[in-house]
Parts: C-alpha cells; sequence; structure tokens
C-alpha cells in the first residue's frame, strides 16, 4: 500500500517528518518498507495485511495516526448539490441474487468528460494507477481514499436503463475493459441489463458499456459483494484487479452510499458534472453490526500490563468503535462495519494494545516447573531411538501422506480433498510403502548393506475419525556381516531383527520379548518366516522375512512393525546397574537336542527355572540343524554363566545347579548330547 504523505495531512495533522509517520504506523502493525520522495512529496510504501481491508486506504491509515497521537480526525466532505430529473426516472435496479450482493447503491450523474485535475493526476501516479479521464479517475481516487470501489456506466448503453444484479447463466460471454472474452459460470456474478451481461460484480466492467468520450451521463454503482464469491469468480477467470483484491476480503457493507456520494462531492469540486436527485439503494436484509464485551481487568491479563481502564474506550472510539459503559471496567463494544476483522474480545485486546503501545509490555520470563523437560513417553521414545541408532541402524522420516498402492489393509483411510494422487491416503504402516520405498532408493544409489528405522504414525479406519498409532518399524536387508578371507558374507535374517527387538526391551525395561508363530502379520511377510510381538499376550507387532515376490531383488529383506504406546507403558520408570563383580565367573555349555519347531525361549525360561539363584546368564550360542544331527530335530548350544556378588563359586555348587538343569530339561522330553565348562 502506497500512501502519499500529502493525501494523509487532509485528515489529520501528521508530523512533519515522513519517517516518523512511518515508524507510528510500524508501531500499529503497518510495517514500513521505503519512503519515496521527500516533504509533501513524500510517498510511504506500507505492509498491510489481508485481514485488514479496512486499512487499504488513505482515510483508514489516517485514522490510525490519528488515535496514534492522540489528534482528531477530519471527516469525509460528502455534500453535493443536486439537479435535473429524479434519478429513478432513467435508472431502475434490481437484486435477483442476494446471497451474491447483500447491497446496492447507484447515482445518476450528468458529466463533461476531460482530464483530471493535475494534482489528482499527480496523487493517482503516486499510487501506481494510470490517470485515463476525470470519471475513471474520480472512480479509482475515491477507492484509493476511502477504499469503496465503483464503477461508472454509460447510462445510454444500458438497454432500458436497468441493471439486474444476479448469478450469470451458464454459457454466458462478457467482452471485458481490458478486452478479453470470458465465458462464464452459473457462480459468476454480473451486473445485467436485459439478458445481457454488462460486468463482473466486485471484478471489472464490461466494454459494451464503459464510458466513452461521446458518455454525458453516468450510472455510478457501488456495492457490497460477498467475499467467497468473489475470491472464487477470480481465482476461477485468472483475474486479479483492485476492485476483487478488496471486495474478496471482505469491504465495508455500509460502504456503497459513502462511496457515491463522495464521488458525487469530487464531480462538483472539479466542475465535471451534476448529480441527479434521488438515490438507489437496496439492502435485500438488516445489516446489523456485532456486538462484543470488553472487560479491563482481561485486557490487562491478556496483554500481560496493566492497562488504564479510562484506555480502553479512549482507543476504540477513536478507532470508530461505540463503546457504552456497563459497568465498573466493563464496556459493551459496537463493531462497525468496516472492521470484519473483529468478532471477540480477543480481537479489541489487540486494538487496544496495538495503540496502547506493544512497547510497553514489560519483558519477564514466565514462571514455568519443569522448563525444556521431556513430557511422558517422550523420555522413552528417545531411548528407542538412542538404541536403535547405537545398533548401526539409520533413521527415515517417510511422508505419511501416500498413493494408494500396495497400502497394508483393504480399507485404507482416503482423503477427501488431495493434493496429489500419489498423496491420496494415509499410511497405515510404516513398512510399506515408507520403508520398502527408502531401500528401493538406496539400492539405487549402490547400496546392498541398509539398516533403516522409522518411529511414526499410522492411521487406521475407524468411525468417524481414523484411529493413530504411533509405531516403530525395522528394515534390514544385503549382508548383516561382510565376508572375509576366514569366513563368508553372512546375510540378514529374522533373528537379526530378533536380537535388535530384545536389546530394544531390554534396555526399555519392558519385559522379555515373547514371540507367537501363529499370531497375526501381514500378507507381505513369508509364513515360515515370521512371527508375531505378543506383549502380555495381545499381539502388538510382527517380525519376519519378506515374502518373495513383494520386491525385485536378491539380497533378503528383514522387516519388523510394533505399536510403541503399550510397549512405553510397560518400560521400567527406573534403570537399575549392578555394580562391576568382584568375583570371578564360572560358565557351562549344554548341548541340547530338541525338536525343530520347539522355541528356543521355552527351553531357556526351563533353564532359568531350574539353575537357581547363582545364574547370572543363560544364552543360546549356536543352532544346528544338518547332518548328523537328525531330521526333524536341532542341536541348541546353551552357555550358562554362574557368579556370586561376595564370594568365589565353589565347583560342587556349580556343578548341582547344572544338573537340576539337566534333570529339568530331560523332565521335558529333551535330550542332553554333551556338557562342557571352563
Amino acid at each position: 500500500m502506497k500512501l502519499p504523505v500529502s493525501w494523509l495531512r487532509e485528515y489529520v495533522d501528521a508530523p512533519e517528518d515522513p519517517r516518523a509517520i512511518g515508524e507510528a504506523l510500524t508501531m500499529v502493525g503497518f510495517e514500513l518498507g521505503g519512503i519515496e520522495g521527500a516533504g509533501d512529496d513524500a510517498v510511504l510504501d506500507l505492509d498491510v495485511t489481508t485481514n485488514r481491508v479496512d486499512a487499504m486506504n488513505v482515510y483508514g491509515l489516517a485514522r490510525e495516526v490519528a488515535v496514534f497521537y492522540g489528534r482528531p480526525l477530519r471527516p469525509l466532505d460528502l455534500s453535493f448539490s443536486e439537479a435535473g430529473p429524479e434519478a429513478g426516472e432513467s435508472l431502475a435496479v434490481e437484486i435477483e441474487a442476494p446471497d451474491l450482493c447483500p447491497r446496492f447503491a447507484a447515482r445518476v450523474l450528468d458529466v463533461r468528460l476531460g482530464s483530471s485535475p493535475e494534482w489528482m493526476q499527480k496523487r493517482l501516479e503516486q499510487v501506481g494507477v494510470r490517470p485515463i479521464n476525470n470519471i475513471v479517475d474520480l472512480s479509482n481516487y475515491v477507492m484509493l481514499e476511502m477504499g469503496h470501489p465503483s464503477h461508472a456506466f454509460d447510462l445510454e448503453r444500458i438497454p432500458s436503463g436497468r441493471l439486474h444484479v444476479r448469478w450469470a447463466r451458464k454459457g454466458e460471454t462478457l467482452r471485458t475493459l481490458d478486452e478479453m472474452d470470458r465465458t462464464l459460470t452459473s457462480r459468476t456474478g454480473v451486473v445485467a441489463g436485459p439478458g445481457v451481461p454488462l460486468a463482473l460484480a466486485g471484478i471489472m466492467g464490461g466494454a459494451s458499456s464503459e464510458v466513452s468520450d461521446e458518455t454525458r451521463t453516468i450510472a455510478l454503482e457501488a456495492a457490497y459483494w460477498e467475499p467467497l464469491v468473489i475470491r472464487r469468480a477470480a481465482k476461477a477467470l485468472g483475474m486479479h484487479t483492485e476492485a476483487s483484491h478488496r471486495f474478496e476480503r471482505g469491504a465495508d457493507p455500509n460502504g456503497p452510499p459513502v462511496a457515491t456520494a463522495r464521488v458525487a462531492h469530487l464531480l462538483e469540486k472539479l466542475g465535471a458534472g451534476t448529480t441527479r436527485p434521488g438515490q438507489i439503494d437496496l439492502v435485500p436484509a438488516p445489516i446489523r453490526r456485532r456486538q462484543v464485551t470488553l472487560r479491563a481487568a482481561r485486557v490487562s491479563a491478556v496483554l500481560g500490563t496493566e492497562v488504564p481502564p479510562e484506555r480502553c474506550p479512549e482507543i476504540l472510539t477513536g478507532l470508530g468503535f461505540e463503546t457504552t459503559e456497563t459497568g465498573a471496567g466493563e464496556w459493551q463494544v459496537e463493531v462497525p462495519t468496516w472492521r470484519g476483522d473483529v468478532s471477540r474480545d480477543a480481537d479489541l485486546i489487540e486494538e487496544v494494545g496495538r495503540h496502547h503501545g506493544l512497547d510497553k509490555i514489560p519483558s519477564t520470563i514466565p514462571p514455568s516447573i519443569g522448563v525444556g523437560r521431556l513430557g511422558p513417553g517422550q523420555r522413552e521414545e528417545r531411548v528407542v531411538r538412542d538404541v536403535l541408532v547405537g545398533a548401526g541402524l539409520t533413521e527415515t522420516v517417510q511422508n505419511a501422506f501416500v498413493e494408494d498402492r500396495g497400502v497394508e489393509g483393504p480399507n485404507p483411510v482416503r482423503l477427501a480433498n488431495p493434493l496429489a494422487d500419489h498423496h491420496s491416503v494415509l499410511r497405515s504402516s510404516l513398512v510399506q510403502p515408507g520403508l520398502l520405498d527408502a531401500l528401493e532408493i538406496n539400492v539405487r544409489q549402490g547400496r546392498r548393506d541398509v539398516a533403516l528405522f522409522e518411529v511414526g504414525r499410522v492411521f487406521l479406519p475407524s468411525d468417524p475419525l481414523p484411529i493413530e498409532e504411533r509405531r516403530l518399524a525395522l528394515l534390514l536387508a544385503g549382508p548383516a556381516r561382510a565376508g572375509h578371507w576366514s569366513e563368508p558374507a553372512r546375510p540378514v535374517d529374522p533373528f537379526d531383527a530378533k536380537g535388535l527387538l530384545e536389546l530394544l526391551f531390554e534396555r526399555l525395561g519392558a519385559g522379555p520379548l515373547a514371540l507367537d508363530p501363529e499370531g497375526p502379520r501381514p500378507d507381505i511377510l513369508h509364513p515360515g518366516q515370521s512371527v508375531a510381538v505378543v506383549l502380555e499376550g495381545d499381539a502388538v507387532g510382527w517380525m519376519g522375512a519378506l515374502r518373495p515376490g513383494v520386491r525385485e531383488g536378491r539380497d533378503p529383506v528383514v522387516v519388523a512393525e510394533v505399536v510403541l504406546d503399550p510397549l512405553l507403558a510397560r518400560a521400567g520408570s527406573v534403570v537399575r546397574f549392578d555394580s562391576v563383580a568382584r568375583f570371578p565367573s564360572v560358565d557351562r555349555d549344554l548341548s541340547v537336542l530338541a525338536d525343530a519347531a520347539a522355541a528356543a525361549g521355552g527351553i531357556v525360561e526351563k533353564v532359568q527355572g531350574a539353575a537357581g539363584e547363582l545364574l547370572r546368564l543363560v544364552e543360546v550360542k549356536d543352532r544346528y540343524d544338518r547332518p548328523p544331527v537328525p531330521e526333524g530335530k536341532v542341536s541348541l548350544m546353551l552357555s550358562l554363566r554362574y557368579q556370586h556378588p561376595s564370594r568365589t563359586l565353589t565347583s560342587d555348587e556349580v556343578q548341582d545347579s547344572v544338573e537340576a538343569v539337566i534333570r529339568e530339561l530331560r523332565g521335558a522330553g529333551l535330550e542332553i548330547r554333551g556338557e562342557s565348562g571352563e
């Protein structure tokens, strides 16, 4: 918004220094971008926010300057004389679409076309508007001065002298003032003659009724158009004008008669014509002003500083609000119709704060307990990330909006208005397509050893709103161990994912990892190389190798996905550390022959139960299922570690515990093939 200082001073006694005016406007929310010229020729370049259409004009900014400096605001001069026949004798207007136009005002003016005076041309040029003739210039001048657009029709070119404010009929065409032929839709507003569109409502006039050198009488209209209608029409037609810029942001519903009166006044002042008696002013429904209650105590509480109670009505009255005191420190405020952005007490408090001075609010640090602390679940989630990064995995962040391609589940959550086809569905899994797509990107870059994880939310269908779940997903691909002269490379397998989950459960203190080979898991997993992850009897996730055919490529891929919230809910809040043992440990190995389908975890639990309190650790060191191991069997090498915190163990103590373990295992139908110790 460009603001000539000389124009501003017509309405308020502003400081001599243009920079002081710019700084004052900046303090109340209109940032100064620069100053062109000096003295009375100075032009301020101001940034006016889109919600402040009332300030997109000289008079609106003059009002702000007047309140800032506590100086009177001079009113617009709307006086003019009338002569000639009644306006209604030559012009009739009908609003056929009140949902398009809540107010329409018009006057009939007898005019003498010519050039505008030099002072008017200069002001228009200062704000970037090209002077055309006195009639067009008057309309532009008033729009820039008080903010409401108007439009002049050549009255003799209006068929039968009748205007109809209506919706366009589908397929109607109109040549606009820019000499472009526009095809209209049924949601485009027009000002039309009998059966013929003459102007695009709130956007641009038509060439068939434009003012020319032969024009002697004009129909001057100023209307209030529904902002959403103008916004949609301007976007659909690819048009943006000074008028549409204001109307689509919400002009003043009571502005039309003021705009026509101001044009009539300036027309007479310039000696460019006369105004016929009478004004057409159609208002299909009453225009009501908002009522808002304001309390001084709330003003001080919201702003964080004490504001003298008398300042509230003083500031608001200066800005055009009407205040009525209803109690001590309480007012009923009537909002002017040009302030469409004010609807609640917080908006009024903002107005008071702007002019009371935001710089008067003291800088304080609010008291708070726990500033910077992690909330519930955040500490555990950080542990999850730290554990996996420490294990060599790389965290990824994938888009929650995905393509409807390979999404897990038959009924994904679809977006009603997706921005793009490949972002039309909310993800129901972190693995597919998220981590699998990330894998393909790495493979195309020549990476074979890929280890990724993601912590994020998935969305499951539900009524009325989808269910959000916080999950953790892992993906391992390629070799788990690079090849060496001493041993060949080893590809990843489900046990690698199992080890990561066990490590995670241990670090969180969530208890031992439980797996169920019969539990639910997605179709992308190999049925013989996948299991469900179980917590307290409920399936909370799954892990395993990808089923052949899910992706191209020779390298094996192992994935896992678990719901985090049940896991984190069980996480221990206290991490216990044992001191380093001062006394030596004793290790024993047992070779156990079991059914191939037997779960190693169950065997470990039996060992723990039989060994007694001296047992510190038991692990499965090796698993062998090739000859000479009988078919359908598997040989497990169990490592048992014994240790006492305060003394050295005797051989008899260790042997007694080992024999108890052997008896327990044999009692469970397992064969003990050997024992070794050190």
